[in-house]
């Protein structure tokens, strides 16, 4: 008998099974709401007289996705639903109106079967987690993990939000960059996971996750292009205008100039501008990069952020902070991911830094800039022009 499963599953408030029937291999309950004013007829269910199941769960019944509270119509044969009814895949459930009489739902709900099903997949999942834990885990200690990557792969320093499934994928991935690392002094993104997966397909196993995982590197305190990664599997592109040089190119006061992560990762660039404006959005580069007189005059390079700080745009800032720059002007919107940028950016100034708040306000350091800013707005609102510029610097 399924009472108990029907009473934790099917059982309104005040509800209790008055009778059991046989009909075709079912068991019928009469359900009664039964009340000290109230007694009536409030649902019919049919399920399975079996109590041991298994038979592996049908594939057209799994494309419904029942879960325990799910409802469903079944576009089935009548033979089919049937099968599934006596197997004790489903249960079919008919509630009535007030009068007890007349039909107001008729659905099929998940059964015994299923739920039995779900709780050994669940196991066997548990258990095919624990045995990946513990590889990854020998893995690790084959490896002799520095500080930094043992500590970035602690269960509990990894985000809350993320599901067991990519944690364990993104220890994973610590686990076959560092290993990378000791092996090649450069290396591209996509081949961690050709390396790990030896398979068709396995350069892209990482790709999903790939900005959330540098991420997650980077907050750890490991800088990805320290360990040889050049490229991330895309070009990253840097925009800025200013007199800068690299062992590939010039650039010149006059246009709005890129390059890209992988020429920042292999060839130095210098500038000698002494003034760098950092600025989140490529409209207020667009707008600056006109005035050609004034950053002449004020010997000035410009470098868009493009909404936020990648490695690539680091450690293009770090190469031109150790040339002629005197004085950093950090400029972005003053909402929540602006003023995030504006601190990243500060820590990597060395030196005089400025930042711009709101109402053409200037801050000469990130703390009182946090402190004040309070409503949000974005850069645009405040362009100005030369005039507001100069007051700036």
């Amino acid at each position: 008998m399924h009472e108990a499963f029907i009473q934790s599953y099917f059982l309104k408030k005040d509800e209790t099974i008055e009778k059991v029937e046989q009909q075709e291999q079912l068991f019928v309950m009469t359900i009664v709401k039964k009340t000290a004013r109230t007694f009536r007829k409030a649902a019919h269910i049919k399920i399975t007289m079996n109590t041991e199941f298994t038979s592996p769960l049908p594939k057209k019944l799994a494309s419904y996705k029942f879960t325990t509270n799910a409802k469903r119509t079944l576009h089935e044969t009548n033979d089919t639903i049937q099968q599934w009814l006596q197997q004790g895949w489903i249960v079919r459930e008919i509630r009535y109106h007030i009068d007890g009489i007349s039909v107001k739902e008729d659905n099929y709900r998940i059964g015994p079967a299923y739920i039995e099903a779900q709780q050994q997949s669940e196991q066997q999942q548990l258990i095919k987690q624990q045995q990946q834990m513990q590889a990854l885990q020998q893995k690790a200690e084959k490896l002799t993990l520095p500080e930094l990557f043992q500590h970035a792969i602690k269960w509990n320093v990894l985000p809350e939000q993320w599901t067991i499934k990519k944690r364990m994928k993104y220890i994973e991935f610590c686990l076959a960059f560092y290993a990378l690392s000791l092996h090649k002094e450069l290396f591209d993104f996509k081949e961690i996971g050709a390396t790990l997966h030896d398979t068709i397909g396995g350069s892209k196993v990482f790709d999903q996750e790939r900005k959330a995982f540098l991420a997650q590197l980077e907050q750890s305190g490991i800088d990805p292009t320290l360990y040889g990664l050049v490229s991330i599997g895309k070009i990253v592109p840097i925009y800025f205008t200013g007199n800068m040089q690299n062992s590939l190119a010039t650039y010149a006061i006059g246009a709005v100039h890129a390059t890209t992560d992988n020429a920042v990762l292999t060839s130095t660039f210098t500038t000698t501008n002494t003034t760098l404006w950092l600025v989140e959005n490529r409209a207020i580069l667009t707008r600056m990069a006109i005035e050609t007189e004034f950053l002449r005059q004020t010997n000035s390079c410009i470098v868009c952020l493009d909404g936020q700080i990648r490695s690539a745009h680091k450690q293009f800032i770090e190469q031109l902070l150790h040339s002629a720059i005197k004085q950093t002007i950090i400029w972005t919107d003053t909402d929540s991911s602006g003023i995030t940028i504006a601190k990243y950016a500060a820590a990597l100034v060395q030196g005089t830094v400025k930042i711009v708040g709101r109402d053409y306000e200037l801050y000469h350091s990130i703390e009182s800039y946090v402190a004040h800013v309070q409503e949000a707005h974005e850069q645009e609102q405040q362009l100005g022009g030369v005039e507001q510029w100069i007051k700036w610097m």
